[in-house]
């Protein structure tokens, strides 16, 4: 459930054609709903100030995800953008936790990380690439790297507060920030500019929250950690599948082979990292 989540509301970003201020709009309007919540438990359960620092961190490193996100929907195909951003964000968080971390990786664990090398090469690159291809490749790969920053900061943070809490105060910091240039224009005017686009914001908030909730969820109910977030990471053949389904993106042969490649890869890094 939460694959098919985190592919829909990519799915629905696509479709605004990467509107920054609907993505703006839906993700805050959630974080605000869930902002009582979040304050009782601070209430409860005190805070740690020490964890501020890592979800300011995450904040920051998600203002340039929600940026490079929406520019790779907004030159590119979901069926090319979503692997890519997926595939490099997972491939790069395993490569520094290897080399600057000095975590462990197994054998399946690089092999997770060759396919998803090859894989993505293989997705990105084409013959009848057009400048828009090109463009959003670019945006894509940038967000992957945005993902694996936010990810090691995340990691760092997790267990200093509620789970709940430093998503709720990352996402609202982080939609401060990009503030600016979300609404350059003028809040009002940009939602007047912006209307036809509007009508995917809930979705959009929606499905980014209920997301980490069922991931939560299903934490609970299992030990089996690597397998849960292995599993979740079918969400790549998800969307493809919206792409070629519903947006009727060309599958070619290539592109299937590749996401097929990026898909293992990411099971075999969460199986075997």
């Amino acid at each position: 459930m939460a694959a098919i989540t985190h592919a829909s509301w990519n799915f629905f970003s696509k479709k605004s054609s990467g509107n920054l201020p609907t993505l703006w709009l839906g993700i805050m309007c959630i974080n605000l709903l869930m902002l009582p919540f979040s304050i009782l438990v601070i209430i409860k359960n005190g805070f740690n100030y020490i964890g501020a620092i890592p979800i300011l961190l995450s904040a920051v490193f998600h203002s340039f995800y929600y940026i490079t996100l929406s520019c790779s929907y907004k030159f590119g195909n979901i069926s090319v953008a979503y692997p890519i951003s997926r595939g490099t964000g997972v491939a790069v968080t395993a490569l520094i936790a290897v080399f600057i971390l000095h975590d462990y990786v197994s054998i399946v664990g690089w092999s997770g990380i060759l396919l998803i090398v090859f894989g993505t090469i293989i997705v990105g690159l084409s013959k009848t690439m057009t400048k828009e291809d090109i463009n959003s490749c670019f945006f894509a790969f940038l967000t992957g790297i945005t993902i694996a920053a936010y990810s090691l900061a995340d990691s760092r943070g997790a267990g200093l507060n509620h789970p709940v809490i430093c998503l709720n105060m990352m996402n609202i910091t982080s939609l401060l920030l990009i503030y600016p240039i979300t609404f350059k224009n003028g809040f009002l005017r940009t939602i007047q500019e912006n209307s036809n686009n509007l009508c995917y914001a809930p979705l959009i908030g929606l499905g980014t929250q209920l997301t980490y909730i069922l991931i939560l969820y299903a934490f609970s109910l299992s030990n089996h950690a690597s397998y849960i977030v292995a599993l979740r990471e079918c969400s790549v053949i998800i969307a493809s599948i919206l792409g070629f389904v519903v947006l009727k993106e060309k599958p070619t042969k290539q592109k299937i082979i590749g996401i097929i490649m990026i898909t293992i890869g990411l099971v075999l890094i969460k199986l075997g990292g």
